[in-house]
């Protein structure tokens, strides 16, 4: 029996040619639409396929291209049976691979012209021929184009040829998530045939990383009509072959259907170039970081060489003269290294300045006694005119006074060598910025601050050195014999920020330099405060825990030097042990335990003063250590420790 298949959104219609053709022996299913056709023939193979030209999601044009370019349905005899014919005749003709076009006409006429077509069918069969030249056309008599559709037809190309030039690419989903439509570009994007695509599901594509999310929105937005877009922005775009691309999944809803938009952008080339420049800044960024910690070790290393040299040196002189007998003026030798120690200890604490946890004591205190004791001391000791200007002296800021009056001592000792004889101006006030802000190149988070300005009128600074003067060791003076020349502003720079606050540097070569000190604002004093004890005059032993045992040594000499009865060992375990069976000499008790907390993690510390503690709830525990860095050192208290003891 010979089968075919009638589309047709016309129900009327659609049973008339269906009945015509069941009279004629003929098994037919029908479908209303191109898309319910694709899925009619994924299981049913007809031998002729009558379908309409304009039907909604796929319409007959697609619908022929399709099924031409299926093999098991490639030679199926293909009727156009429309109501456009006599106005879409040339494109028709010359784009539709059909066998025969039927104009839609009167019933009697069309039932005319479809035995015809059966006859002109059944003939090849017989005959074996092949499908040959252009198609025929059956057109009834009297009928005539109609010009309201040959302007609905040229609109329908205009937007169709717009539509198939954009370079985005555009897919048409049906509520179920087939493909109803795709343009030129998105053809391209996915690098699949037009007719391969058209009638497959969305689902088919693959979406990599983005799966999951085109699932969910399919379910829930397309399928389950929540009509609620899908974007993928460029930060975490589709990666489709070779291309990159940004996406809008839109799901639409017109007279009672749901069908959805889906437009991707081709960002390939920009997000390539984008990605290439980021690389390139992450390089540049690490060149300059590299650059400034080479710029850091060889100042820090010539420094410290000098200083170890002058240390050495002395000490190698007392041991020469003692192993020769020869008479030198010893107290002159050691003086000259303490003081090379003394400048290496303050070299090493200008280097912690660059850690965050490098502030050893925060206070609550009012920003303008902490200028006007720091300029004061400084022109005192320094010489030189200055005009303090007070605004904001009332404000109060939690910080590290010293910290920030030595950063303050640095700003005014570049600016008092810059001005050289000429009137330096400090000023304090505050200032709002409701929005972060970038100033000279450095970013100001959004938040009420202190500011501290110092204005000079000296030579100033080139455009192109004004972040440079940040650079560790970066300087313009000679170096000479000034220990840590070019940590000034480095450290000012590291203060700041640990403190939450920044450093802004304006100047004009030939009129000056104004530096500004951002510190952030408290509207009142917090009850912030490190553990204190007061010192009382009593007899007790004092625990010295230290593994290292030159340490453990010079401790147990200094302490005993102090007066106190030492007790030393290696390790905490031992220490509390000591404690726990109560050590008693002379009537003396262990009360302080002075131990090295440096290196471990904060619960590790913590869990050590907390065995301390439980094997004698009375001693009190001094933290050591040989880094600012160590939480311990900025608050003890946290810890259970009643002091700190930094390092040499």
């Amino acid at each position: 029996m010979e089968k075919a298949l009638v589309v047709e959104n016309n129900p009327v219609l659609l049973k008339a040619v269906s009945a015509l053709l069941e009279q004629e022996g003929l098994e037919v299913h029908t479908a209303n639409n191109g898309l319910h056709a694709l899925e009619i023939l994924e299981n049913f193979s007809p031998d002729l396929v009558f379908t309409d030209l304009v039907m909604p999601l796929i319409g007959g044009e697609q619908l022929c291209r399709i099924i031409r370019s299926m093999p098991k349905h490639s030679q199926v005899f293909l009727v156009i049976l429309s109501a456009i014919i006599l106005e879409e005749k040339e494109q028709i003709l010359q784009e539709i691979d059909c066998d025969l076009c039927i104009a839609k006409g009167n019933l009697k006429e069309m039932r005319a012209h479809i035995r015809e077509a059966l006859k002109a069918f059944r003939d090849r069969t017989s005959n074996h021929s092949a499908k040959s030249g252009q198609p025929e056309k059956r057109i009834p008599s009297g009928l005539k184009p109609s010009p309201v559709t040959l302007e609905l037809l040229s609109e329908k190309r205009h937007i169709s040829e717009i539509v198939n030039n954009l370079s985005e690419g555009i897919l048409e989903l049906s509520q179920q998530g087939k493909i109803v439509s795709v343009n030129k570009a998105a053809v391209s994007i996915f690098g699949i045939r037009k007719e391969a695509i058209i009638g497959g599901s969305f689902m088919t594509i693959p979406w990599g990383e983005h799966q999951s999310d085109m699932t969910s929105w399919l379910d829930n937005q397309l399928i389950g009509g929540g009509l609620q877009r899908l974007e993928i922005e460029e930060t975490a775009p589709l990666r489709i072959n070779d291309r990159i691309l940004s996406a809008s999944f839109i799901p639409l809803a017109e007279e009672g259907a749901i069908f959805a938009i889906c437009i991707f952008r081709d960002i390939t080339r920009q997000y390539l170039a984008e990605e290439h420049k980021r690389q390139l800044d992450e390089a540049v960024r690490l060149m300059k970081q590299m650059d400034a910690m080479s710029c850091m070790a060889g100042g820090f290393a010539h420094d410290f060489n000098n200083l170890l040299t002058v240390i050495c040196g002395n000490l190698d002189i007392l041991l020469h003269a003692e192993e020769h007998k020869k008479e030198i003026d010893e107290l002159k030798v050691l003086n000259h290294a303490q003081r090379a120690a003394s400048v290496a200890v303050d070299l090493v604490k200008k280097i912690s300045c660059f850690s965050t946890f490098g502030i050893i004591s925060r206070e609550d205190v009012q920003v303008g006694v902490v200028v006007k004791k720091a300029t004061e001391e400084y022109f005192k000791k320094n010489g030189g005119s200055y005009d303090l200007i007070m605004s904001g002296d009332e404000s109060y800021v939690h910080i590290d006074p010293l910290q920030i009056q030595t950063a303050l001592f640095n700003v005014l000792q570049n600016a008092r060598e810059a001005s050289t004889d000429r009137e330096i101006v400090i000023r304090v006030d505050d200032e709002e910025f409701t929005a972060p802000a970038i100033i000279a190149g450095q970013y100001i988070p959004a938040g009420r601050y202190s500011r501290i300005e110092v204005e000079d009128k000296g030579k100033g600074i080139a455009r192109e050195n004004i972040l440079k003067i940040f650079d560790p060791y970066y300087s313009t003076k000679q170096r000479g014999t000034v220990k840590g020349m070019g940590l000034g502003l480095t450290i000012v720079y590291a203060t700041l920020r640990n403190h939450g606050g920044c450093v802004v540097v304006t100047s004009e070569l030939g009129k000056g330099t104004m530096v500004s000190l951002f510190l952030p604002v408290f509207s009142a004093p917090s009850l912030s405060g490190r553990f204190k004890e007061n010192a009382q005059a009593r007899n007790f032993r004092v625990m010295l825990v230290e593994d290292d045992e030159q340490l453990r040594e010079i401790g147990r000499i200094m302490l005993e030097y102090l007066g106190y009865s030492a007790v030393v060992v290696n390790n905490e375990e031992i220490a509390a042990q000591i404690l726990k069976e109560g050590l008693a000499d002379r009537g003396e008790r262990v009360a302080v335990v002075v131990i090295d907390l440096s290196g471990g993690d904060e619960n590790e510390k913590m869990a050590i003063c907390r065995a301390l503690h439980e094997a004698d709830p009375q001693v009190k525990i001094v933290a050591a250590s040989a880094s600012l860095i160590d939480p311990v050192m900025e608050n003890c208290a946290r810890f259970g420790c009643a002091n700190t003891l930094p390092k040499p």
